[in-house]
C-alpha cells in the first residue's frame, strides 16, 4: 500500500510540474514564517531530476546531495531481506553519530540557506 502511494505520487510529480500548479502542496514552515526549510524545494527538484535535469534539482535544494543517498539507504534498508547485510547497513545509517550529524547538518543548512537565500 505505501508503494503504491509513492508510485502514484511520483506518477503525478512527473506529469506535474510544482512550479505551475497552485494544488501542489506547499511548505507550511515557509508560508508561516516566510523561511525556507531543508526540504523547501524537493518536488520541484524531484520533477527536474526525473526530466533528467540533474543540475536545475540540485539548485532547487544543494542539501539533496547529501540528505538524498542518506534517504536511499533508509529505503534501501527497508526492502532487503533479513540478514547480516541489512543488519550491517542498519548499523551504519542508525548509528547515533551518523544521526547526529545529520540533524546537526540539517539545522546548519537551514541557518546557511537562509542567510544566503539559497
Amino acid at each position: 500500500m505505501i508503494l503504491a502511494v509513492i508510485l502514484l505520487g511520483g506518477v503525478v510529480l512527473y506529469y506535474l510540474n510544482p512550479i505551475q500548479y497552485w494544488f501542489m502542496p506547499k511548505c507550511p514552515f515557509k508560508i508561516i514564517t516566510g523561511l525556507s526549510c531543508p526540504g523547501c524545494g524537493i518536488q520541484r527538484a524531484a520533477h527536474a531530476i526525473m526530466h533528467g535535469k540533474f543540475v536545475e534539482g540540485i539548485r532547487y535544494n544543494y542539501y539533496l546531495i547529501y540528505s538524498g543517498p542518506y534517504a536511499a539507504a533508509f529505503v534501501l534498508e527497508w526492502i532487503m531481506p533479513i540478514g547480516k547485510a541489512r543488519e550491517k547497513l542498519s548499523n551504519v545509517i542508525e548509528n547515533r553519530y551518523v544521526v547526529n550529524f545529520y540533524i546537526f547538518s540539517f539545522v546548519a543548512w537551514l541557518i546557511v540557506r537562509n542567510m544566503l537565500n539559497l
